[in-house]
């Protein structure tokens, strides 16, 4: 099976935009679109580091290899506290960099992707 992964860019408003505007006129004049892998967009450096800190970046790496049963689990199994562990689910959430499998009465924590791919507009 072919690996799937996500693009994460950092660009600005004004590129995202121009990007939006040359799909919208090729849909317009009838052209083909090629369909792109999913991505999720930051407007600087600085705000990607804030969304994806070291240990949302670890919890990824937890969550491929321990595979827990539910975000209590995940937290015992980081020595971590529940509330940061909810938050930090969350924000991975949010990127769709994780989806929530239901397990019972519990929801497991489960990579969305096998990776994903770093884009830098300069």
């Amino acid at each position: 099976m072919k690996a799937k992964f996500k693009t994460i860019t950092i660009k600005s408003h004004d590129q995202t935009l121009h990007e939006c505007t040359e799909i919208m006129d090729a849909v317009i004049r009838g052209e083909k679109v090629k369909q792109e892998e999913p991505q999720y967009s930051f407007t600087s450096f600085e705000a990607f580091r804030k969304a994806l800190t070291p240990q949302r970046f670890a919890l990824l790496k937890v969550i491929r290899e321990k595979q827990p049963e539910s975000i209590k689990e995940l937290a015992a199994i980081t020595n971590r506290d529940m509330k940061n562990i909810s938050e930090d689910v969350k924000v991975l959430l949010d990127m769709d960099l994780i989806e929530m499998e239901k397990h019972g009465k519990s929801k497991a924590p489960r990579l969305h992707y096998d990776g994903f791919r770093l884009e830098v507009a300069v």
